[in-house]
């Protein structure tokens, strides 16, 4: 009887969860053409007001946002568009569709790259990589995040003396993407089947991190599917949860492109390395990577198809290394074109997308003189955005696998590796 009451409620309390699921029945996504600075300050004005989500800022006059809007605040919002003669179109017409078709089947300990995974699967893969290649694979953890959860990376070296690449990925959790992608790009190091990802295996070591959000990404998965923050509460009220934590590093942080209200997507926290998961992810890297090993730092993030540089804060003027960074980031475009006709467009953040600081990359850069850092945009250009279908899966990780072939072939050819 006991054991019959325990199963039942098991059974209430994962109704009770699945009916918390935060749904996104008939929610829009809008492309919208911005022609002046009027639109822009309205458009922006707009997050609390019409429940606005933006998925895609325009970077200057003449360029398109693409902004997700619920139900209820259609109307008023295409009012608004007309009123302000911007031409508009719907990008997306049910959100919830598209995430419907994401839904993975939960299988622990078993990676596929037909659908996309939890956590706990892609903790449970690692373990199982761990013990196989235990000569090759060296397992760490940054630390915890806010919620308790390990933040679990593992290191691929075939040999002693390699350059480093340090990849974080999954930052922002509603980019699964990401995550997807460099898991099989983890497989494929340590299944080598080309000779030039098997070159790149041997010779450089890869530090990598799947999931660095690990507390936005669960929630993400369990709770509310296109959620972009961590989750420590961000005002003493408790009302707003998060922090946006490729804005929370310690360089030049809330100069530009971040923003101080707690409820805002953008928000950069209360202080610099004010979340866990950017603290210690800077201490790790400080305190247990001999310095000068890492040679290329990437923050993997979707969408827009970009390799991004610094700097993020100014357009006005371009680091030292620019010309460098520019080489090498044409070696991973160019690989992708080359084999699979996909355009990455690739320069500074603050002249190819917008301002932005406080950022992964600027912080490698500008604190730890790593040479060539980028932020990486993967598919696509707008068209799902964060909602790409299982079956791009394995087409973008492959791309990318190519493109980090002729990314590491670039810096060797200019001397960075």
């Amino acid at each position: 009887m006991q054991l019959t009451l325990l199963v039942l409620l098991l059974a209430t309390f994962g109704l009770a969860q699945a009916a918390e699921q935060v749904r996104y029945d008939h929610y829009k996504v809008y492309k919208v053409n911005i022609d002046n600075r009027q639109q822009l300050e309205l458009l922006n004005a707009q997050e609390k007001p019409l429940q606005l989500s933006s998925w895609r800022e325009a970077r200057q006059l003449g360029d398109s946002s693409d902004v997700m809007l619920p139900p209820h605040s259609q109307p008023a919002f295409e009012q608004l568009l007309n009123s302000l003669r911007c031409n508009y179109s719907v990008k997306i017409d049910n959100v919830q569709s598209l995430i419907d078709a994401q839904q993975p089947r939960q299988r622990l300990g078993h990676m596929e790259w037909t659908q996309y995974h939890t956590l706990d699967e892609i903790y449970a893969w690692l373990d199982l990589l761990e013990a196989r290649y235990a000569d090759i694979v060296t397992p760490f953890s940054i630390g915890k995040s806010y919620e308790g959860r390990p933040i679990r990376g593992i290191k691929i070296s075939y040999k002693q003396g390699n350059p480093a690449v340090f990849i974080e990925s999954n930052i922002h959790a509603r980019e699964w993407i990401t995550s997807a992608t460099i898991t099989y790009f983890i497989d494929e190091l340590l299944v080598p089947r080309k000779p030039g990802v098997r070159d790149i295996a041997t010779n450089v070591d890869w530090y990598i991190i799947p999931v660095l959000n690990v507390d936005g990404f669960a929630y993400s998965h369990e709770s509310e599917r296109l959620w972009r923050k961590s989750r420590l509460p961000s005002d003493p009220k408790g009302e707003c949860i998060g922090t946006d934590l490729n804005r929370n590093f310690d360089y030049r942080w809330m100069l530009i492109g971040a923003s101080d209200d707690p409820c805002s997507e953008l928000y950069a926290g209360p202080s610099a390395e004010s979340d866990p998961e950017i603290s210690q992810l800077t201490s790790y890297i400080n305190n247990s990577i001999p310095e000068g090993t890492i040679k290329i730092y990437i923050s993997l993030h979707s969408y827009g198809q970009y390799v991004l540089s610094p700097w993020g804060h100014t357009a006005e003027e371009f680091p030292e290394h620019y010309p460098q960074m520019m080489g090498v980031a044409k070696g991973f475009a160019d690989a992708l074109v080359r084999r699979y006709g996909t355009v990455f467009t690739y320069g500074s953040s603050a002249t190819t997308l917008y301002e932005v600081s406080g950022s992964g990359k600027e912080w490698a850069y500008g604190v730890k003189n790593i040479t060539i850092p980028y932020t990486i945009e993967l598919r696509d250009k707008g068209e799902l955005g964060f909602l790409l279908p299982p079956s791009d899966i394995i087409p973008v990780a492959r791309e990318v696998t190519e493109g980090f072939v002729g990314m590491i072939t670039a810096a060797r050819e200019i001397g960075v590796l």
